[in-house]
């Protein structure tokens, strides 16, 4: 080797040697034992690296995971002595290798940190969901004994205490309907919701709801106009309980307009982008709009989560655990969900018509 190659690798190392101390990932170059011959400045003010210390002096199965990344091509998550957490990238360079390792203990201890707080949460709404039967039977004495005390049948009442018993019925009806909610939204939240899987027609399906409802309130209260014309792919593979569940608690939030209006189509090309649908999967669009808006603009961005409107009156509340409910079954079920304001409110759904393959 002559004096200008020699010159220029030298130059080359220099250069290596300050880019490596300026890099913030730790840089080790090992022997095939494992021993540590170089390191960065990162490395040795990060790791407390002495003469001859090896890998696995410093990481449990340190020199393990070396050779894995190097085989693999890929990083190997290890785990320091002092319980800290290291992502390792390693590369064979003849019988030595070249090891990058980066500080990730705040990132994975944020990670089993939400893991915690997830299987909480899950736990939790289990919990809740569970007490319905505590819950709602003494709900459903009251409202059904002081409707019976009203009627006469534990005697004859007073004008005065029949005012009080119909605030009673009144109260216990409200928090009826609101417990109702709440176990329902903490239950689809929970890990303890099964879906019922099975074909059937989305169209019959929509019909039978609307026919419920009116049996229950009279068109007094609103009118449901049905669109359904040219639908073709009526018959539809899907978790029927979370479908029919979605639909009914969007309806009820569309109840204080009078006029409701329910389109049942294909998407159009313009929903395909919108949502980044698959080309290669059919879907039923399910499009319910009010004649007067009921949920404000400004309202739309956290109207789904309950935990959102807990300040925000009763009535706002009732409406976000109903859209919240409507919220997480429409992704359980891989589909999608959009609110807007224009003329009323346009709530549309789009879902899946076929069993995946992995079903």
């Amino acid at each position: 080797m002559n004096f200008e190659q020699f010159k220029k690798k030298l130059n080359s190392f220099l250069s290596a040697s300050k880019i490596l101390n300026n890099l913030p990932d730790m840089v080790l170059y090992l022997n095939s034992d494992g021993i540590i011959l170089e390191a960065n400045d990162s490395a040795k003010n990060n790791l407390g690296i002495t003469e001859n210390i090896t890998i696995n002096d410093l990481f449990s199965e340190g020199y393990s995971a070396v050779r894995q990344s190097a085989k693999s091509g890929k990083f190997v998550l290890i785990e320091s002595k002092s319980k800290e957490y290291f992502e390792l990238t390693a590369s064979k360079i003849d019988n030595n290798y070249c090891v990058c390792i980066r500080d990730n203990t705040k990132v994975i201890r944020d990670n089993i940190e939400q893991e915690g707080i997830e299987k909480f949460n899950n736990e939790k709404n289990a919990f809740i969901a569970n007490l319905e039967e505590e819950i709602v039977s003494p709900l459903n004495t009251i409202t059904g004994f002081s409707q019976g005390l009203v009627d006469g049948i534990g005697g004859e009442v007073t004008q005065k205490q029949s005012k009080y018993l119909k605030i009673i019925q009144s109260n216990a009806n409200e928090l009826s309907e609101f417990m109702s909610k709440f176990l329902n939204f903490s239950h689809v939240e929970s890990l303890a919701y099964k879906p019922e899987l099975k074909t059937f027609d989305i169209v019959l399906e929509m019909k039978n709801i609307i026919k419920e409802y009116d049996k229950k309130y009279g068109s007094e209260k609103f009118n449901i106009d049905f669109y359904y014309d040219g639908f073709e792919n009526r018959n539809v593979y899907s978790d029927f309980k979370a479908v029919d569940m979605l639909l009914k608690n969007i309806i009820e939030t569309c109840f204080e307009s009078k006029n409701i209006e329910i389109f049942v189509s294909q998407p159009n090309d313009e929903s395909f982008i919108t949502y980044g649908l698959d080309e290669g999967r059919k879907y039923a669009q399910i499009k319910i709009k009010t004649s007067n808006v009921v949920i404000l603009q400004n309202e739309i961005k956290n109207i789904c989560n309950p935990y959102a409107n807990v300040d925000k009156g009763k009535k706002q509340l009732l409406r976000s655990l109903r859209l919240g409910i409507a919220s997480i079954l429409v992704k359980r079920i891989n589909g999608f969900f959009n609110i807007s304001c224009d003329n009323g409110n346009l709530f549309s759904i789009i879902i899946p018509v076929q069993k995946d393959e992995d079903e």
